[in-house]
């Protein structure tokens, strides 16, 4: 799925997502957002698709993703002791503290010392915030991180070459809206032509050309993660969570899940079932 995605946070200025399941959702969903994000594997693998590229990263290993990359990620199945952790640093709080943010462009670390200084104070952030350590460390904590992003990994946009071209998002961010809204329902081109106030084919040369996908794949997209959600969650019959989330009959939703999961709707539910009674 391809969404824009909105990073707040509460009492602290960074967001910290916690990975640790063995059966996971392996559809690349692809999103932007103007937080900074860094996703460190601990222990694990995991594949993303950071502005069109590949990555594979591994246990011990991480990457950073700038403002606005539009990114996705696969799930992470490699055992019963998984670990990877997500931290979105708001772009507000980012423009507070450094105030030529705009300028910098922060490259994923390789092996040194350096990537095992952000390791270290990533981890122990982690640490500190499971065991429901007091606000003022985990501040202390997110300033630490912020220094080493800075200090270590922090270069000029200026001489970064082949720097990747951040795509103009309203139009993809209203569009992705509407289909979210709406993709139980009839869907077409001209509809979300119409939507967005562009031509059939503007549209689906913009779509395409951003997001690597056609505009009606990412629709089918859209309908085969909702139709996960019910699917893992629910005791709903293929034939019932095939009509609510809009596909044309059941064929076409196990056809598009197939595609998507590598095995049949009834055969992942089956395999989901069988790890939790182990």
């Amino acid at each position: 799925m391809y969404h824009h995605e909105m990073i707040a946070t509460t009492e602290m200025p960074l967001k910290l997502i916690v990975h640790q399941e063995y059966v996971t959702d392996t559809t690349i969903f692809r999103h932007w957002h103007q937080a900074l994000e860094i996703n460190y594997v601990v222990n694990g693998k995991a594949e993303f698709i950071i502005s069109g590229k590949k990555i594979s990263v591994n246990s011990g290993e991480l990457v950073i993703i700038n403002s606005n990359e539009i990114h996705a990620a696969q799930g992470i199945i490699t055992s019963t002791n998984n670990l990877a952790l997500t931290f979105q640093i708001p772009y507000e709080f980012l423009k507070k503290e450094i105030s030529n943010f705009d300028e910098y462009w922060f490259v994923s670390p390789v092996k040194g010392e350096k990537i095992a200084r952000l390791r270290i104070d990533l981890y122990q952030y982690y640490l500190d915030s499971q065991d429901n350590q007091s606000l003022l460390l985990l501040k202390s904590d997110t300033y630490k991180i912020l220094d080493d992003l800075v200090r270590y990994f922090g270069v000029t946009k200026k001489s970064v070459t082949n720097l990747p071209n951040i795509p103009k998002l309203d139009k993809l961010s209203e569009l992705t809206s509407f289909v979210s809204k709406h993709s139980s329902e009839k869907i077409t081109l001209p509809i979300l032509a119409e939507q967005t106030h562009l031509s059939v084919g503007y549209l689906s040369r913009l779509f395409s050309s951003q997001m690597g996908v056609t505009v009606m794949e990412y629709v089918n997209l859209v309908r085969v993660r909702q139709a996960f959600e019910l699917l893992t969650n629910t005791d709903k019959t293929i034939e019932s969570i095939s009509d609510l989330t809009g596909f044309a009959n059941p064929k076409s939703f196990r056809k598009f899940f197939e595609q998507t999961y590598k095995r049949t709707p009834g055969k992942y539910r089956q395999e989901l079932k069988g790890h939790k009674t182990t």
